[in-house]
């Protein structure tokens, strides 16, 4: 008698909807030997998001044209449904699986004997809902392929919960998602004896054997104590065994030409000012609850080495995710500049912080005739010099507005280039060398996003990435899933890369307390 197939050995068909091709358009390739199913209705979505602006619209592009290469020749009837969904096309994947298009027999014909459909149509009611016609190409595909596990794929939980109720398989898009286990936690901590920790001390360094460090990657920071642990010091790993002190003493601040004198508040943002200075890591990413100050140290490290006497890099790049909190506020009116003011504000309140320091330029003196004018009391006397003010050149009136503008302390760093702020929308294209690109808020990447921005630095520049991965304005990401997590994870133990995690709140107990219990 043959072997009766479980649930763990059958065939899968994997239902990717709309949203998992738009968060990562390569996941094709990414199910291994496993047959993935793409109802019409997809098709569909994908055509209304393909002129959208942004990653958005290129994602859908994107996937357009893989299929359409895919299904350019070599088509076949796909064998899993047996005759039916006969205008449904299929095509084997280079990674040794299949890939199939799906018009729904079912309700193309409206068949009454399905009772899945009939179901379906029973409890959402309204069928013309694209989101209620992928979840009925995924019951037609459970009722014509019974020997197949047919599983749906989608980042949206309303699918999601309505598939669960109707008694489907429904799974995250797992494959960018990052292990809890892996996450928080912050630094580890190495145990040495008490002589070992005082040749650290000494030493400002110390070798231990690979048992003691075979948990550790490269360039990850850690806490290295005493035997009883009442002494620590922030160490970072080199690997093989070796471990090196910090740069920074916790009583060592670094001046910003022109600007403040920035100290270290605790250990962790040591931490993070030692690999900021240190020229040969290339990425960073920095991960941490609101008010840990990653923000404001990142900017002050970045406009150091800019600004320094050893000019590391031409200028820096500051930029975050376009991402609403709560309501959209609609289309913003003026210039680009003021577009993104609202989204950009905060890296100038980080400037005014870090040039309070510099005299505000007032504005201009009065012209010598006005000064004249404002000092004459006789009318006919008045009448003259106005008359003779009328002569003088007049600026422009636009120029003149900005004369009369007060100028921040931090201006300078614009008008000589030092500084760009944009948006990440224009980042596609560019090729950015000899910059620190500093990345806020990049919890709402998405991995795609993330991978386009890391690749477009050039050669001596360098990019860092901030945000809390508990804070995902996004909708399609989670604390698991977002660019910011997938980056470090993915790239964490090279060479020239680094990888923070800041837990301590240094901006005031109030904002300590809420990014805590809140």
């Amino acid at each position: 008698m043959p072997k009766q197939k479980t649930k763990k050995n059958k065939a899968k068909i994997f239902v990717l909807d709309t949203n998992v091709l738009l968060h990562d358009p390569q996941c094709l390739q990414k199910f291994e030997d496993n047959t993935l199913a793409i109802p019409v209705e997809v098709l569909e979505e994908l055509d209304r998001k393909k002129s959208a602006p942004g990653e958005l619209g290129f994602a859908a592009r994107k996937i357009h044209r893989d299929l359409r290469a895919l299904f350019d020749h070599d088509l076949s009837v796909p064998p899993e449904l047996k005759g039916k969904g006969s205008s449904a096309l299929s095509r084997d994947l280079p990674t040794g699986g299949r890939l199939i298009v799906v018009i729904n027999d079912y309700i193309v014909d409206g068949d009454e004997e399905s009772e899945g459909i009939k179901r379906l149509q029973a409890t959402l009611v309204d069928m013309d809902k694209m989101d209620s016609r992928i979840l009925a190409s995924v019951v037609f595909l459970r009722e014509v392929c019974p020997e197949c596990r047919v599983i749906l794929v989608t980042k949206d939980a309303n699918m999601a919960l309505k598939g669960i109720a109707l008694g489907l398989e429904v799974q995250d898009y797992m494959n960018d998602k990052v292990s809890t286990a892996k996450m928080g936690g912050g630094c580890k901590t190495i145990k040495l004896d008490d002589t070992e920790y005082e040749r650290f001390l000494e030493e400002h360094g110390v070798d231990l054997s690979p048992d003691q460090t075979s948990h550790l990657f490269i360039n990850e920071y850690v806490y290295i104590t005493n035997s009883s642990g009442e002494f620590r010091e922030p160490a970072r790993y080199r690997g093989d065994g070796q471990f090196e002190g910090l740069i920074l003493g916790s009583d060592v601040g670094i001046r910003i030409p022109k600007g403040i004198r920035i100290h270290p508040l605790n250990d962790e943002q040591r931490m993070l000012m030692d690999a900021l200075l240190d020229e040969d890591i290339k990425l960073i990413t920095c991960c941490g609850k609101a008010g840990t100050g990653k923000t404001l140290v990142t900017i002050a490290m970045a406009l150091y080495q800019t600004l320094g006497e050893d000019n590391l890099y031409e200028r820096v790049f500051i930029t975050r995710p376009l991402v609403h909190i709560g309501k959209d506020t609609g289309a913003l009116p003026g210039t680009l500049e003021e577009k993104l003011a609202p989204y950009i504000a905060p890296f100038y309140d980080n400037l005014e912080v870090l040039f309070s320091n510099r005299m505000v330029t007032k504005s201009p003196e009065p012209h010598p005739e006005q000064a004249k004018l404002d000092r004459i009391t006789s009318n006919r006397k008045r009448k003259k010099a106005m008359a003779r003010l009328a002569k003088q050149p007049k600026p422009q009136e636009a120029e003149e507005e900005e004369l009369n503008k007060p100028r921040k302390p931090y201006q300078f760093l614009f008008d000589y280039g030092i500084v760009e702020v944009e948006a990440m929308t224009f980042i596609r294209g560019r090729s950015l060398s000899n910059t620190i690109f500093v990345i806020d808020e990049a919890q709402n990447l998405t991995p795609h996003e993330a991978k386009t921005v890391v690749s477009r630095m050039a050669e001596g520049s360098k990019v860092i990435l901030l945000g809390d991965p508990y804070q995902v304005d996004s909708m399609f990401l989670d604390a698991t899933s977002n660019g910011l997590v997938h980056t470090a994870q993915r790239l964490k133990g090279t060479e020239i890369t680094a990888h923070l995690e800041l837990t301590t709140g240094v901006r005031s107990e109030l904002a300590d307390l809420a990014a805590d219990l809140l």
